[in-house]
């Protein structure tokens, strides 16, 4: 009597222990990566500290972002989601004009755990400046079309809706600076509320 005929070998691929336990953790992953390098910055940045600091391996950290850059865009992404959500809250959305939100969105970014995205962005500034292709040169395209959004919301006029974010963007994140460096509030927001007047008439 003839056995049965023999079953093709199949190739089984051995699953790392690591990534199966993060495979549906990534978002909290990325959530942790943000908040370490909103509190430690970027200079020198690299994979090693991060995954130390999330209680990770190194090698889990690449299979879910791949290199340092790949994570920092997704960093990036992540500080401007967040506070896009923050912007659709009924805390700032509580509102009636483009003045008061302007208002709302500026004493928000001035809380000392929003303004850790200004260090970053101070950071990457010059980085950015020299490499065109940068990571960071998405800091002004991505924040430039939130802003714009708003406007509309408000039905700023079309025609000046694109040069008005630019201003708005500016100035919010010149005063940042000062505001980080000399942490003169009192002048800092006057100047602000001069910007608003500005551009709203009151």
């Amino acid at each position: 009597m003839r056995g049965p005929d023999k079953l093709p070998a199949v190739t089984v691929k051995k699953i790392d222990g690591r990534t199966l336990r993060f495979q549906h953790r990534r978002p909290e992953l990325l959530a942790a990566a943000t908040e370490y390098v909103l509190d430690n910055g970027i200079h020198d940045l690299s994979l090693r500290p991060v995954a130390q600091a999330l209680g990770v391996s190194h090698a889990t950290l690449i299979r879910h972002f791949d290199t340092k850059d790949a994570l920092l865009v997704e960093i990036l992404d992540s500080i401007r989601t967040d506070f896009e959500q923050r912007l659709l809250s009924e805390e700032i959305r509580r509102v009636d004009s483009a003045a008061d939100l302007l208002r709302a969105a500026w004493r928000h970014l001035c809380r000392p755990r929003e303004q850790r995205q200004f260090l970053i962005l101070f950071e990457l500034v010059a980085t950015a400046a020299r490499t065109p292709d940068h990571p960071a040169s998405r800091l002004v395209t991505d924040w430039l079309t939130v802003i714009e959004r708003e406007l509309v919301r408000y039905h700023w006029p079309a025609e000046t809706t694109s040069r008005t974010a630019t201003f708005i963007l500016a100035q919010i994140r010149g005063l940042q600076l000062d505001l980080i460096t000399t942490g003169d509030h009192t002048r800092v927001d006057e100047a602000f509320e001069t910007t608003v007047e500005l551009l709203t008439g009151g």
